[in-house]
């Protein structure tokens, strides 16, 4: 085992010597009850929904929880998984059920939900045949059936079937099924408007399913009549904001085409009101319900910021209660969720799915908590057979009285622990009566909370007149087959600790949260006064603050009087300064150029060109030779080059950026992630919490989101003043990589001309031109809006000057706006410093960069999704309303706007007639090959898929304004462009992703394995946690997926990582108690952080902060050696120069310099 790392490096402080969270702070944890298993794969076990309810169960509840985590689950033998008393476990995509339902044969615990009856959700047919059972009213259908019919795996699990619902199969006498009649004949009519199987007609409309539970590409025909016009629509798995599509030539069923497989049939059902229902069963007697937009009106999918589907909380019938009720039972799941439709006054139920919660529902997790810990304490007195009454939670809330808790100090000693020497027949006493239904809670808008939101009113519902199926918790005495009426065998023996893996520490290196967008200018410029600013330094210097930046002012004063440089770039400037010098965040970056000396300087002639050690002392510092990688290119070169290759000082990089500033949206985003992971380590090791360390980068938006990410993941008020420490040679710019990234972009450039595309860059390849068509495209639609921008602003000009007052109410579409609306009716309320004139600022800055200039610079596709992106967000009713071409092209106003654009276009040198600007105007037609963009269809089901990204609140087609399609197809191509270019400044071939990575990050991830090796050799758990930029992220990234290890995912299925992005590196702990010996395992996970593939549809409330994404595993748990021996391998590929973060000189540049 590796000891303890020496302290040589930069000293850390603790968290846990100044800080302690708030759990070690709480009154001494009562007794604990028993253990709560959690099995379940980490993306539902570790979900969000999953952590309040998990948290609400363990917080002062007298219960342990235990998440077996996925190398327990994945990895190991199910005789050393977790002994627990209670088990929660359900089925998803790569989720072992033999292992689970093993498992609970031989620790026989008190299942939530009956593990083998999993699986009959697996087959439509076998689902439907309970239902009718329990006559639960489902739609009327008809099957095809090649296969013989559902089967079941074994004689046990139909005996178990029978017993809990009642159904037997055709086929074998021990009831496994598969000798159901097999279908003879499919046919359609002759009008194409039936299918006929085996003689029976079944008219269009109708719904067409697999059998397959897991297959969720269903059809709907319809019939070709005036009412529906034929055609048909496919449903599936929700992808970004879509859930189905209209095809208009799907008329033949697949049971024709597809002669060898089976399918239901089922009649189509119009939706009342376009809306169907979600309900969640927790146990027999409580069912939340919402209502949802039907996927089959439009297929669109509404979702609020958070990227969930936007539903209403609904109250259930009394019948539908009853439904709930029997599905709850004769499936022996108590959470369950299932989906109805309300067809006038009956209710018909077309799915069940299983274990299921409810998002982001505060009163439904207190709900489902209670009633979980009532029923685990129920088990707990049956088992212990204690004589005492134990009240439950009068309230249903999840937090016990004192007096409960006291109470709770009379039990024995929880079972898990004698269950080792000797297991204990889990009896069930017999109850055959349906529970009493419980109906939903109120209707509240999206967005808003009610504290009545989720509270259930009872009903008493009259038994049915059809037998009741045995309920699952009650059978004859005995708990379900397979799972405890095992015959007792004797003790086994516990698991090996060995096997038994906990998370012992993280370390995660997280992206600052949302920010204003950055803007900058650039400038060259080779005068004295200019090159006097860098006060002796060779390398790339900041100056910052008001004051300093006078300085800056004085040597643009000097050189515009002397006529030094360009008189346009000094005049622009000089009126940057004067109006961006007082803001906070703005700063000058210098950076000095060097290129090679002539062949008359080599022989004599440097006495004509000006040297940098001439021109201004050089630091003795800087003396030294330097070496770095061999990655110079181009014309000029960086301070490392040029000491290395003699070069001399040939001009300056000049940069003003303001902006970047973080938004009121980014505390509510650190302060929901801070929660977070703050809940999972709960979850996960909570002694992690108690020593934690964490570091920032000095800037202004990274220190503030590690500040308000850190008060709530430790949840205190405050910090003690340099609890957080700044690391600025790990976490700010780093300019090591200089030379290369500067040859990368040269790359990036050629890559944005016509057919100078490189070989390896990564491009989408189907059905999208290549980048300098779609630049040029996106050139063109910037003109357009650039036209539009200026013509809505004059109008606000005119009707100022005439005096017209708004008639437009504040908070209407922009598609309703009048001729005469006024700033304050357009948008009321503005966030972030920003107004109506800084916004056209922004903007007609970003229409230079693209339109007045003969290449556009692949840097400023940032800037422009960046001003997208967040206009989308928090200017979005201004963002439509000044992007809104007039209603019709043959108005007077559309007259004045393309007389507007012959002005520009003459200036261009282009087309100077009318039709020009029409021809722009009718741009659809030339985007047509770009409509709907294929291939990022595809992206959005590779995200959809892995990392359950979603777009936002795509709103009906009625409220989505047909004259807005140019500004969203602005917004899709920008993101192309965006996503596949602007990555890849750090790197477009594998080689130069590792190099700049490797040159920009190497520090931060060489601290990275030091703390791994620190909380591998330490005795406590502990956590790490580094907030920094997007450089950061991306090239830190980029290390990891060239540097040797194995990831689970390709590069091109990671999407944007955006504000609040993560990627961690979790060590996981196994220690064998027999030879004093432990195991480390290592995985690393990442989040795409607070993103949405469309911010125009996301539906926000007053934050405007897009919800952040939970973490996804990036590799499979690995030997902790193997992970660290790979990243160290290259830590010798480069050799970073001494000195390679800008020099601030702001303080020299002060006013008492």
């Amino acid at each position: 085992m590796p000891s303890t790392r020496s302290s040589s490096r930069t000293p850390r402080r603790l968290s846990g010597s100044t800080v302690t969270s708030s759990l070690s702070e709480m009154e001494p944890a009562p007794p604990v009850l028993g253990k709560i298993g959690v099995c379940a794969l980490d993306v539902k076990a570790r979900s969000k929904p999953s952590q309040n309810i998990l948290t609400r169960l363990q917080s002062k509840g007298g219960f342990e929880v235990i998440v077996f985590g996925d190398k327990v689950i994945l990895d190991e033998a199910v005789e050393n998984w977790p002994v627990c008393d209670f088990l929660i476990a359900f089925f998803s995509d790569g989720f072992p059920l033999d292992k689970a339902i093993a498992y609970a044969k031989l620790r026989k615990p008190f299942c939530v939900n009956d593990l083998p009856m999993q699986k009959v959700l697996w087959d439509r047919r076998l689902c439907l045949k309970i239902l009718d059972q329990m006559n639960v009213p489902t739609p009327k259908r008809l099957e095809v059936n090649r296969d013989g019919g559902p089967t079941l795996e074994s004689p046990e699990l139909a005996q178990h079937v029978h017993r809990l619902a009642g159904v037997k199969l055709d086929g074998p006498g021990d009831g496994t099924g598969g000798g159901a009649a097999k279908t003879k004949s499919v046919s359609m009519s002759d009008d194409g408007d039936s299918l006929i199987v085996d003689g029976k007609t079944f008219r269009k409309p109708f719904v067409e399913k697999p059998t397959d539970g897991e297959d969720h590409n269903i059809h709907i025909y319809f019939p070709n009549d005036q009412q529906y016009g034929g055609g048909g629509r496919k449903l599936f798995r929700k992808v970004g904001n879509k859930s189905s599509e209209y095809d208009p030539h799907l008329t033949i069923p697949r049971s024709i085409t597809d002669q060898g497989a089976s399918y239901i049939y089922e009649q189509f059902l119009r939706v009342d009101n376009s809306e169907d229902v979600k309900a969640y069963t927790v146990g027999p007697e409580y069912c939340h319900a919402e209502t949802r937009k039907s996927p089959v009106v439009d297929g669109l999918v509404r979702r609020n910021t958070h990227g969930k589907e936007l539903r209403y909380i609904t109250n259930l019938s009394k019948d539908e209660a009853l439904i709930a009720s029997k599905i709850s039972n004769g499936f022996g799941q108590r959470i369950c969720g299932f989906d109805m439709l309300r067809v006038g006054d009956r209710s018909y139920v077309i799915d069940v799915n299983g274990w299921s919660f409810v998002k982001d529902n505060n009163d439904y997790y207190d709900r489902c908590a209670s009633i979980l810990r009532d029923t685990f304490l129920s088990e707990k007195r049956r088992l212990s057979e204690v004589v005492d009454t134990i009240s439950s939670d009068a309230g249903h809330t999840w937090r016990p009285s004192v007096s409960h808790r006291h109470a709770l100090k009379t039990l024995l000693k929880p079972p898990s622990t004698s269950k080792l020497y000797g297991n204990q027949q889990h009896n069930r006493t017999s109850d055959n009566d349906l529970p009493e239904a419980l109906t939903a809670g109120l209707v509240e808008p999206p967005g808003k909370e009610s504290p009545d939101a989720g509270k259930i009113a009872r009903n008493t519902t009259a038994k049915d007149n059809h037998p009741n199926p045995t309920s699952y918790t009650v059978q004859h005495g005995k708990p379900p087959v397979g799972i405890m009426d095992a015959p007792n065998e004797g003790a086994p023996p516990p698991p090996a600790s060995k096997h038994s893996w906990k998370l012992k520490g993280m370390v995660a290196v997280i992206r600052h949260a949302d920010r204003t967008p950055k803007q900058k200018f650039k400038f060259t410029f080779h005068s004295q006064p200019f090159i006097d600013l860098l006060k002796g330094h060779q390398e790339e210097v900041v100056i910052k603050g008001k004051a300093a930046l006078a300085s800056v002012s004085d040597a643009v004063r000097v050189a515009m009087a002397q006529e030094l440089e360009d008189m346009d770039k000094l005049k622009l400037l000089r009126t940057s300064l004067d109006k961006k010098g007082g803001w906070p965040g703005t700063k000058v970056q210098i950076k000095p150029m060097f290129r090679k000396r002539t062949p008359d300087e080599l022989h004599g002639g440097e006495s004509n060109v000006r040297n940098i050690s001439e021109s201004c002392p050089r630091d003795k510092s800087l003396s030294r030779s330097q070496t770095r990688s061999d990655s110079i290119s181009g014309a000029t070169f960086s301070r490392f080059s040029a000491a290395e290759n003699d070069l001399i000082l040939d001009k300056l990089q000049l940069v003003i950026k303001w902006g970047g500033e973080p938004t009121h949206a980014a505390r509510y985003q650190s302060q929901d992630l801070g929660l977070n992971i703050r809940d999972d380590l709960k979850l996960m090791n909570k002694e992690a919490l108690n020593n934690v360390r964490i570091f920032t980068s000095s800037e202004r938006r990274v220190s503030t989101s590690a500040q308000i990410w850190a008060c709530s993941f430790l949840d205190q008020k405050e910090l003690p003043e340099g609890f957080i420490q700044v690391r600025k040679d790990l976490l700010d710019d780093s300019n090591a990589a200089k030379d290369l990234m500067d040859k990368v972009k040269k790359k990036l450039k050629l890559l944005l001309r016509e057919g100078s595309a490189p070989s390896q860059f990564t491009w989408p390849k189907d059905n999208i031109p290549e980048p300098s068509v779609v630049l040029a495209t996106v050139v063109e639609l910037m003109k357009f809006h650039r036209d539009v921008m200026r013509h809505n602003f004059r109008r606000l000009d005119n009707n100022a000057s005439h005096g017209r007052p708004a008639t437009t109410p504040a908070g209407s579409s922009p598609s309703v706006f009048t001729e005469n609306a006024d700033i304050s009716s357009i948008q009321g309320r503005w966030c972030t410093g920003e107004d109506p004139m800084l916004f056209k600022e922004r903007w007609e800055k970003l229409f230079a960069e693209f339109c007045d200039t003969e290449k556009v610079d692949p840097s400023k596709l940032s800037e422009l999704y960046d001003s997208m992106k967040f206009d989308a967000l928090h200017n979005r009713q201004f963002l439509e309303w000044v992007f809104m071409p007039p209603d019709d092209e043959s108005s007077e106003s559309f007259e004045d706007i393309r007389s507007n654009s012959d002005v520009n276009t003459d200036r261009s040198g282009e087309h100077g007639d009318n039709s020009t600007f029409a021809r722009r105007f009718s741009l659809r037609k030339r985007l047509h090959a770009f409509e709907p963009i294929p291939h990022l269809r595809a992206l959005d089901d590779s995200y959809d898929h892995y990392f359950k990204l979603y777009p936002g609140a795509s709103s009906t087609k009625a409220k989505v304004d047909a004259r807005l399609s140019k500004l969203r197809e602005l917004y899709k191509l920008a993101k192309v462009l965006f996503d596949y270019v602007t990555p890849q400044e750090y790197g477009i071939t594998d080689t130069e992703k590792l190099e700049i990575g490797l040159l920009t990050s190497l520090p931060l991830l060489q601290e990275i394995v030091r703390d791994l090796e620190e909380v591998q050799a330490s005795t406590d758990a502990k956590s790490f946690f580094y907030f920094t930029k997007e450089s950061h992220i991306y090239t830190l990234l980029n290390c990891i997926l060239e540097g040797g290890i194995q990831t689970k995912i390709a590069r091109t299925a990671i999407p944007e990582l955006d504000y609040l992005s993560q990627i961690c590196f979790e060590l996981y702990e196994a220690r064998d108690c027999e030879s004093s010996t432990n195991s480390y395992s290592i995985r690393i996970s990442i989040s795409p952080g607070c993103h949405a593939f469309d911010p125009l549809d996301v539906q926000l409330d007053a934050r405007h902060a897009i919800g952040c994404a939970p973490r996804r595993s990036l590799t499979a748990h690995k030997d902790w050696k193997e992970v660290i021996e790979t990243l160290k391998a290259k830590f010798n590929t480069v050799e970073l120069p001494k000195s390679f973060i800008a020099v601030n000189l702001s303080d020299k540049h002060g006013p008492n310099t």
